[in-house]
């Protein structure tokens, strides 16, 4: 019997839940540690997860010390430069959360509030490029950022609109209180640049499991009462 290749997969220390809980905990599970799963049982491969801080896992992936990471990568066209990225599996925009007692008709209202980000992200790149005169808060993780909001040390935060929706199913005192504009955003699986067999291997069976209706099923169970 031949042993299965183990694919060494980088994972956010911060879970951005729904997309995958935090490894550690009694629990990992997720839209993508379900999606992940089903393709790597159809190639025959073995997953090993390694949990690292989110500012340096990418650069891990560069580096060739992981193989893949799965966990909410946005695919941005600097990224590209320095990674292979399969097929997206999740679009999505950006979000301002706020608390339920506040309100916000457009992006004017951002301006002179306190904006709470997650370093390096996406959000980050945002808040910096259209309001570099706001007070920014940063956090390690989602925990941490939306406890400052709750804890009114910032006055919104802005976050992808799956990782906010999963945080507000559990938290009604917060709530979505604009999709930020221009900022249509995928979640794709990052390899290391230049593995192209595996890129198309996976690509091969994202599209069979469009076709046969086992992406729908993961989609439901993880996002029925998420919008985007």
């Amino acid at each position: 019997m031949t042993q299965k290749k183990v694919l060494k997969v980088g994972l956010d220390s911060a879970a951005p839940f729904p997309m995958h809980s935090d490894y550690n905990s009694e629990n990992f599970e997720g839209f993508e540690v379900d999606l992940l799963k089903a393709i790597t049982d159809h190639l025959g491969l073995e997953i090993e997860y390694q949990v690292s801080l989110w500012s340096t896992i990418l650069e891990q992936l560069f580096k060739g010390e992981l193989d893949i990471i799965c966990s909410a990568v946005t695919v941005t066209p600097s990224r590209r430069h320095i990674l292979e990225f399969t097929n997206p599996y999740l679009h999505f925009r950006l979000c301002a959360v706020i608390n339920q007692e506040d309100n916000l008709r457009g992006l004017n209202d951002l301006k002179n509030k306190t904006i709470g980000i997650r370093e390096a992200t996406e959000a980050e790149r945002y808040v910096h490029a259209n309001f570099p005169a706001n007070n920014m808060v940063h956090a390690e993780t989602n925990k941490d950022l939306y406890r400052k909001l709750q804890a009114g040390k910032i006055d919104l935060l802005i976050d992808d609109s799956p990782i906010a929706g999963g945080f507000l199913q559990k938290n009604k005192k917060l709530k979505i209180g604009l999709y930020l504009p221009g900022t249509d955003s995928q979640y794709a699986i990052a390899i290391k640049k230049g593995d192209i067999q595996l890129k198309e291997q996976f690509n091969e069976v994202l599209s069979l499991l469009k076709e046969n209706g086992v992406y729908q099923t993961i989609y439901k169970k993880w996002f029925n009462n998420i919008q985007f």
